[in-house]
């Protein structure tokens, strides 16, 4: 078991710069070319902003909240509420700052970066907008 002081959200696979490496890797796979990168979480703006050809993509990436406080005197100790609730307003902002960006530029493509866990799939589901597109990793 990882002690609580050595333990890092950051290890986890579906903390959010992990799940945007891998949206960003899958699209230079495909021919995109990386514009903008933000690996600090604290930066405005959208998170993943690619070109191919003539056509420009933004994604608003979020990961999946943990269970554990990922900083603070608390930090590894189990929270009390689930993640799920944080989730969902994940969800919102994420969804929210895309159509932001579609409505500043009618030409771009948008999309919402998740990790696979049964909320987010429920949310996609209940939007409606959203086409998922499901990367293995």
């Amino acid at each position: 078991m990882v002690d609580n002081k050595e333990w890092s959200y950051e290890q986890e696979w579906y903390e959010e710069t992990n799940v945007a490496r891998k949206i960003r890797d899958f699209l230079e796979q495909k021919g995109w070319v990386t514009l903008k990168f933000n690996e600090d979480k604290k930066q405005r703006g959208p998170d993943i902003v690619a070109m191919k050809d003539d056509e420009k993509i933004i994604i608003e990436v979020k990961g999946y909240p943990s269970r554990k406080y990922v900083k603070g005197k608390k930090k590894g100790k189990l929270k009390p509420t689930h993640p799920n609730l944080q989730a969902k307003h994940w969800f919102a902002e994420a969804l929210l700052s895309v159509v932001r960006e579609k409505s500043k530029e009618k030409t771009i493509s948008i999309g919402v970066g998740l990790p696979k866990f049964p909320k987010y799939l429920q949310l996609i589901n209940e939007v409606g907008v959203l086409t998922p597109l499901q990367l293995k990793f």
